[in-house]
């Protein structure tokens, strides 16, 4: 598994995985718990068809890490501050009806922060065995149909994917959603 290196001392793991409901429901009522027992590691669980790119969470979780050291977060916890980076919006109520889950959540999104990579395989291993299913490498959201999902969900206009250069439109896109999450640090 390769990992991300964020800001010094920092390594982010990207991950997904699929839960039944029966999965998603111990996950829900125990979001709080779960958290605490993985410390000192920080785990943040999202909707994987939400996002791009596994880069897209990595940067996120380095623009997270970035505002809370300067005192630049809108939320009290870290998990928090990354999911409202993740989704370059300003509100955390609105960070959290884009990239929450709830039992319609199909793919799991796992971003772990740790300051090594020890830490994050403990941690991961951690949560493979509390909910019994095994976390794979985050695959990016690079077909058509997901490109235009995304860019609704987002707003990003057609002519926004078209002029940015890269070499297709899902590169356009995560290169724009990266581009906003790191905007966020001095949109506020």
């Amino acid at each position: 598994m390769g990992y991300f290196t964020a800001v010094e001392g920092l390594l982010v793991g990207v991950y997904e995985t699929r839960m039944g409901k029966q999965g998603l429901e111990g996950l829900l009522k125990s979001l709080d718990e779960v958290s605490a027992s993985l410390k000192p590691s920080v785990c943040q669980f999202f909707n994987a068809d939400r996002v791009a790119s596994a880069l897209h969470v990595a940067v996120a979780a380095t623009v997270a890490m970035v505002a809370w050291r300067s005192k630049m977060n809108v939320a009290k916890k870290l998990e928090v501050e990354f999911l409202v980076r993740l989704s370059a919006q300003d509100q955390i109520s609105r960070a959290i009806e884009i990239l929450g889950i709830s039992y319609e959540t199909d793919r799991v999104g796992v971003c772990v922060m740790s300051k090594d990579a020890e830490g994050i395989e403990l941690t991961r291993s951690k949560l493979e065995r509390l909910f019994g299913c095994k976390l794979v490498p985050f695959v990016d959201n690079q077909s058509e149909y997901m490109v235009d999902e995304l860019s609704k969900i987002y707003g990003v206009p057609e002519r926004a994917l078209k002029s940015v250069q890269a070499g297709n439109r899902f590169k356009a896109l995560e290169l724009l959603l990266m581009e906003r999450v790191a905007i966020s640090l001095i949109s506020r």
